[in-house]
């Protein structure tokens, strides 16, 4: 599967990842399947394929804004941060580190993250 993002002809597979620490999830009280449903939920919904569990890919040019619709989500639930163990955007192999990402902005802006 390709994904054109960006402009001219550059074409690339464009995957997110969802990886929570069930050890962390479970002393929360909650499952992963839980944690996972708000977010597989919209993905789906929006045309992403799950690949593998937490894995999701997408075609087409708003592939990229679609698999970043979890973003609004995790913002307004910042607890997500700290029950994921990774929380990554692969471009093309280019990989961002979006949870680090959300962490690093919040500590620039002074905001707690509780």
């Amino acid at each position: 599967m390709k994904l054109i993002c960006g402009s001219g002809s550059e074409v690339y597979m464009v995957t997110a990842t969802y990886i929570f620490n069930e050890e962390k999830v479970i002393a929360a009280g909650k499952t992963v399947e839980e944690m996972m449903a708000p977010i597989r939920k919209m993905l789906l919904e929006n045309g992403a394929e799950e690949i593998a569990p937490g894995v999701f890919q997408k075609d087409g040019k708003d592939a990229l804004v679609i698999l970043d619709f979890p973003l609004m989500y995790i913002r307004k639930n910042l607890y997500y941060l700290q029950l994921l163990d990774e929380w990554t955007l692969d471009i093309g192999g280019h990989i961002e580190n979006c949870k680090e990402e959300l962490i690093n902005y919040y500590r620039e802006h002074g905001q707690s993250l509780e």
